[in-house]
């Protein structure tokens, strides 16, 4: 969940800090108020392009700081543009990963969450219920993948022949002979470190085994457990001494035991020395790592191993790729039999709730697109396909020119799919564009209901929409001390603020009757 947005000298704000709340946050203010450029602000944060146009004038740089529940995304932009995430440098595009997950904005097409394949078919398998379909498809493309490299790397050591497999043998033979065990280099640098200090370790542990020694802890023990045989209530305190003393006759013990064991032979550290430099080439040559030479001596083992009958050794190879490629297909169909249905449900659904939308005339479609070949995500992608307008052919959603009915076509797959969808935050600009009357109380009844599963954030002109809101925040455009205007955000606390707002909203004034009209619609909202 978007927490609160900080924002210092983008264009027409100087200086703002706006929190938000769980539900429905609605922004609202007089046209050119600067509604648009929290929008903006939280954009950047995003990761989306920013450029020194959007610094306030006068100011060297402009910063935007979103924080969410588990991080927080900054974005400076001036002559030199920078980015973070949780104060740590980052590139806009890593703003970009990160934010996709984070919230989704629906109303300008260079932000829509939803507009690419990726996000449509993974939409359509959460309403499906399909995700567990889809990590079976996943595990069958990994074994599937495993297998086929396994036969094409006993084909290649065919093909190379004699000399390709002696070396390998000899890579093996490296291996083996070197011999690394997991941990060894850690182990071995400890006691390294332990022999170069084994003097001043010795006086060390000494001195602490002297200290230890010394029979204060003992001797007040044995006082406080006679005491407590006059005074009971000093039983809690002898017994809590006694379990000191036996703590500290045990550290004693250990500590000494350390010190007696203590190893400074240079023949040891010469061989430790010796040992080390031989597994740090190992890691070299082999991966970096030691686990990572490991892997590589398991994958020659087994790879000269099937050199040892290669006909037979092939045929396995190829019938288990078969056999995992079987899998592979039978889980994608699975997956594909499930999107089928679920999509013509989804595309039902979706138009019914456009007819509420003033979109009664529009049409929209889910198609399952076949893959040239199954991948990790199955054997087709889906993609979300719509007209506005009778007469005139389905497109794919990015291909909608209206923001308005872009945001409205997005709000009704939101209300359909809501329980599927896992997006934390929803922002949606526009959803207000052409509409009003009943149409606009169904807008403000879904984004009310989408409310109560995700953050929405909502930018409208509605005073239908805004009377819905969790939280409803007013932008305003004020004289600032220099003459010049700035955007200011305050959040309305009162129902009598809510009215007057909504009631500017609806006549451009605060009249009675006005007041009294936006008194009707919260109650009406609330019921």
């Amino acid at each position: 969940m978007l927490k609160e947005l900080n924002v210092r000298d983008l264009a027409l704000v100087a200086e703002a800090a706006v929190r938000f709340g769980p539900g429905l946050n609605l922004l609202t203010g007089e046209t050119g108020s600067g509604k648009s450029l929290l929008i903006d602000a939280l954009s950047l944060a995003l990761g989306s392009r920013g450029g020194a146009d959007q610094v306030r004038h006068g100011a060297a740089r402009a910063t935007v700081e979103a924080a969410f529940d588990s991080v927080v995304l900054q974005r400076e932009i001036g002559k030199r543009s920078t980015a973070r995430i949780d104060g740590r440098a980052a590139t806009p595009a890593q703003l970009r990963e990160l934010g996709a997950k984070l919230v989704a904005v629906h109303g300008q097409h260079e932000h829509q969450a939803l507009l690419d394949a990726q996000a449509q078919t993974e939409l359509l398998d959460a309403y499906a219920g399909a995700l567990d379909a889809r990590a079976v498809v996943a595990t069958a493309y990994a074994a599937w993948v495993k297998a086929a490299n396994t036969l094409r790397d006993i084909e290649q050591v065919r093909s190379r022949g004699k000399r390709e497999q002696e070396y390998l043998r000899w890579q093996l033979d490296e291996l083996r002979k070197a011999d690394p065990r997991p941990g060894e280099d850690d182990a071995l640098t400890a006691e390294r470190a332990a022999i170069r200090h084994a003097a001043r370790l010795g006086e060390l542990g000494q001195e602490a085994v002297d200290a230890l020694r010394e029979e204060g802890v003992a001797r007040a023990a044995s006082a406080l457990r006679s005491a407590a045989g006059l005074d009971p209530r000093l039983s809690d305190a002898a017994a809590r001494l006694r379990t000191l003393a036996e703590e500290t006759t045990d550290v004693a013990a250990e500590v000494r035991r350390y010190v007696e064991v203590l190893d400074s032979d240079p023949a040891r550290l010469e061989a430790i020395e010796s040992r080390l430099a031989e597994l740090e080439a190992v890691k070299r040559k082999y991966g970096g790592s030691i686990e990572a030479a490991l892997e590589e001596r398991q994958r020659l083992e087994t790879q000269l191993g099937a050199t040892e009958d290669l006909e037979s050794a092939l045929a396995a190879a190829e019938a288990e790729r078969a056999g995992r490629r079987d899998s592979l297909e039978a889980a994608a169909a699975g997956l594909s039999s499930a999107r089928a249905g679920s999509a013509s449900r989804l595309a039902k659904a979706v138009a019914a709730e456009l007819e509420g939308l003033r979109l009664e005339a529009s049409r929209f479609e889910v198609a399952l697109r076949p893959l040239s070949e199954i991948d990790p995500t199955g054997a087709e992608s889906a993609e979300m396909m719509f007209s506005a307008n009778p007469g005139e052919p389905l497109a794919p959603l990015a291909r909608v020119a209206s923001g308005g009915e872009l945001a409205r076509v997005m709000l009704a797959i939101k209300t359909v799919a809501a329980d599927a969808d896992r997006m934390p935050t929803m922002v949606f600009d526009e959803v207000d564009a052409g509409i009003g009357g009943e149409a606009a109380i169904q807008v403000g009844l879904r984004l009310k209901a989408l409310g109560v599963r995700h953050q929405v954030l909502v930018v409208t002109h509605l005073a239908q929409i805004a009377s819905f809101a969790d939280h409803h925040l007013v932008i305003e455009k004020t004289p600032g001390r220099d003459g010049r205007n700035v955007v200011t955000v305050r959040e309305l606390a009162t129902e009598a603020e809510k009215a007057a707002e909504l009631a500017r909203m609806m006549s451009g004034g605060v009249t009675a009757k006005a007041v009294a009209r936006a008194q009707e619609l919260l109650e009406e909202a609330r019921r």
